[in-house]
C-alpha cells in the first residue's frame, strides 16, 4: 500500500464511518432498547450520547442507542469479563506480574480497571478518559469506584501521556469512540510518547480490531513495530478484537512462555475463564502478525480529517 493509498483509505474510512453514524437528538431515555434491554441511563456527552442499558443480569455501555456494547458489567462482580477481548486483555497482566504503576486509556465501563484492583491491591492505576459523561456513567451505574490507588483522569488521552513526568510498567491501550480507535491514538508519534513514559522492563497492551473490522489494522501493527520493534498478538476466541503487545517484558516471549504466564495468573487468581486456552488458540507470534500496511503519523491522522482525541 502506498502512502497516497492509504491516505486514501483513511478519508474513505472517515467518511464511511460517519455515514454509519447518523447524529441523533435522543431528547427522553427510551423504557426498553432494542432486543428487550432496559435503559437505565441516558445522557449527551461532549462527543457522542451515552447509554447504559441492562440485559440478562448485565449491564452495558454504548455511545449509541443502538450501538456496540462498549463495556459489559456484572454488578458487585469484579471478577466477571464477559467480552472475549477483556479475557484475551488479562494476558497482559500476566506478563507483567510485578507491575506496580498501570496507565489504562480508555475507561469504557470501567471493567479491566476494576477486575485489576479486586485481584492485586498493590497496584496504582491510573485511568484516563476524555469523556466526562463515561466517568459519571461508570460511577453511577456500572460499579466503578475510584480509590486511593485507583485515580481517574477526565482528559485527552494522548495529552495526558505526552504531559506525564513518570512512568508506569504497564499501559493498556483501550479507547475507543463509537466506530473505532481515534487515530491520533495509532500514530507513530503517539506511540513513541507511549513508549518514553514506559519503565524500564514494561509492557504496553492494546485493543485493535482485526482486518474483519478494521481496513487499517495492517498499519496499525507497522506502527506499533516501528515504535516498539516485535510484536506478539492474542486473538479474542471468536472475536474481531486483537490484543497487541509490546515492550521490553515480551522481547523474547515464545509462544510456550506466554501460554506458561497465563496458567501462573489463572492459579494465582483463581479466574473464572481459561486464560491459558485463549492463549494457546490465539497466539500470534512476530512472524504470524498480519502483513501489509504503512506506519501512520501524525498527518495520516489530520488527513482522515478525524477529529483528534
Amino acid at each position: 500500500m502506498t502512502r497516497s493509498h492509504l491516505r486514501r483509505n483513511l478519508v474513505a474510512l472517515a467518511l464511511a464511518l460517519a455515514a454509519a453514524a447518523p447524529v441523533v437528538a435522543w431528547r427522553c431515555a427510551h423504557a426498553e432498547a432494542p432486543g428487550g434491554a432496559t435503559v437505565v441511563h441516558h445522557a449527551r456527552g461532549e462527543a457522542f450520547d451515552l447509554w447504559v442499558v441492562e440485559e440478562d443480569g448485565l449491564r452495558y455501555l454504548r455511545f449509541e442507542r443502538d450501538g456496540i456494547n462498549q463495556s459489559a458489567v456484572k454488578m458487585g462482580d469484579p471478577t466477571y469479563l464477559e467480552f472475549a477481548y477483556t479475557q484475551a486483555m488479562v494476558e497482559a497482566f500476566a506478563l507483567a506480574p510485578d507491575a506496580k504503576r498501570v496507565l489504562v486509556i480508555g475507561l469504557g465501563g470501567g471493567t479491566l480497571p476494576m477486575f485489576l484492583r479486586h485481584y492485586d491491591e498493590r497496584v496504582h492505576i491510573d485511568v484516563v478518559d476524555i469523556e466526562a459523561g463515561v466517568v459519571e456513567a461508570a460511577k453511577r451505574f456500572l460499579g466503578f469506584r475510584p480509590d486511593k490507588a485507583l485515580a481517574v483522569h477526565v482528559a485527552d488521552g494522548r495529552r495526558f501521556v505526552e504531559d506525564a513526568k513518570g512512568t508506569w510498567d504497564l499501559i493498556l491501550l483501550d479507547a475507543y469512540g463509537p466506530d473505532a480507535i481515534p487515530l491520533a491514538l495509532a500514530t507513530k508519534e503517539f506511540l513513541a510518547a507511549v513508549k518514553a513514559h514506559l519503565a524500564p522492563g514494561g509492557l504496553v497492551a492494546g485493543n485493535l480490531w482485526s482486518e474483519r473490522a478494521n481496513r487499517l489494522y495492517p498499519s496499525m501493527l507497522r506502527t506499533w513495530e516501528a515504535v516498539f520493534g516485535a510484536v506478539r498478538v492474542v486473538r479474542g476466541t471468536a472475536s474481531a478484537s486483537r490484543i497487541t503487545l509490546a515492550g521490553p517484558a515480551v522481547a523474547d516471549l515464545e509462544r510456550d512462555g506466554a501460554i506458561a504466564a497465563a496458567e501462573r495468573l489463572a492459579a494465582r487468581w483463581k479466574l473464572g475463564f481459561d486464560l491459558a486456552a485463549i492463549v494457546r488458540e490465539g497466539y500470534e507470534g512476530p512472524k504470524d502478525v498480519v502483513q501489509g500496511g504503512e506506519v501512520l503519523t501524525d498527518a495520516d491522522a489530520k488527513a482522515s480529517e478525524t477529529p483528534p482525541r
